[in-house]
């Protein structure tokens, strides 16, 4: 197994990409720590990764909030178990806005939860991997959106822009010490976030993506993996990007 031994934390793990990603790991090995904002979504996660036969627990996190998040790092501390992976997966979208009529509160809703909270669990992660001597793996998941823009999405496209640029930067900071940080950047996937797009978008995503349909998120999980083990062990500061051929 390609995980074995190894401690994931996946944010945003209740739905979606995040569960996606906790599935696969568990399957190839890997003790999952669920952080996650909605209950009950974590608990569905938890239940179908103690399905695979894998040690698993959910603290509840909002990874906007720096105390949440060291809320969340001390439960794994006071469990014994080091943090060998961290993917930051959380995010929100709301709906599509003219950039004229974005609010304050709307801004900062999207940038904090991406921009920052993935700024908050990687310093978190990074702390642990340093002491640990053992390297690590962080996986950020930008977006298509922060490669090529998303009219109506200023916000989000800014947040997953900036997630891109952070990983390069912090990647080369790390690298010599064995931790690896990289991004995935997905395009039209099937997760809770498309649910906030107009019904009238979903025949043009598929028109605009060359394979004529939206990704899995079990797609995207498969890139998770390759980012999280040995196997990309000479990557280091890229950004793949899962999207069908919409960009290239």
């Amino acid at each position: 197994m390609k995980l074995k031994d190894k401690v994931a934390v996946i944010t945003g793990a209740g739905s979606g990409l995040g569960r996606a990603i906790a599935l696969r790991f568990a399957q190839e090995g890997a003790r999952i720590v669920i952080a996650e904002l909605n209950e009950a979504g974590a608990e569905e996660t938890l239940k179908q990764v103690h399905a695979k036969g894998t040690e698993a627990f959910a603290v509840t996190t909002d990874v906007s909030d720096t105390q949440s998040v060291s809320r969340l790092f001390k439960a794994i501390d006071d469990r014994g178990w080091p943090v060998d992976i961290i993917v930051n997966n959380a995010g929100n979208a709301g709906n599509l806005t003219p950039l004229h009529e974005v609010t304050d509160e709307q801004w900062h809703s999207v940038v904090e939860v991406h921009l920052s909270g993935t700024f908050y669990c990687s310093r978190e992660a990074i702390k642990r991997m340093l002491v640990q001597g053992r390297g690590g793996a962080v996986i950020n998941l930008g977006s298509v959106a922060g490669l090529r823009g998303l009219p109506g999405g200023a916000s989000y496209t800014a947040a997953k822009g900036a997630i891109i640029a952070f990983t390069k930067g912090v990647a080369q900071e790390y690298a010599s010490l064995g931790i690896r940080v990289n991004a995935i950047a997905p395009g039209w996937v099937e997760t809770p976030i498309l649910e906030n797009l107009p019904d009238e978008m979903r025949p043009m995503m598929t028109t605009m993506t060359p394979l004529g349909r939206i990704g899995k998120p079990e797609e995207v999980a498969a890139v998770a993996l390759f980012l999280a083990s040995d196997e990309s062990s000479y990557v280091i500061g890229q950004t793949i990007s899962p999207n069908g051929g919409m960009h290239t």
